[in-house]
């Protein structure tokens, strides 16, 4: 199973995001990036165990700005 991780603008967002997933039904977790980018803000990312698209729209509903999805390999 490939392992994909949520990238956002900043920790508190990273934060607000594991929170919101987790009451919506996701198993979601912090975990730092492993190839951040110098334009990536905090080098965080949101794991969750099965990324989908109302994954995203439950962050976008919440004002999250999610910057991309990141491939965490071996990392978790």
């Amino acid at each position: 199973m490939i392992k994909k991780g949520i990238k956002v603008g900043s920790l508190t967002y990273a934060m607000k995001g594991r929170d919101l997933l987790q009451k919506n039904g996701y198993k979601a977790y912090l975990t730092r990036n492993p190839q951040p980018e110098t334009d990536e803000g905090c080098g965080y990312v949101i794991y969750v165990s099965n990324v989908d698209k109302r994954c995203f729209s439950v962050l976008k509903s919440a004002g999250i700005k999610v910057l991309g999805v990141v491939d965490l390999g071996e990392v978790l």
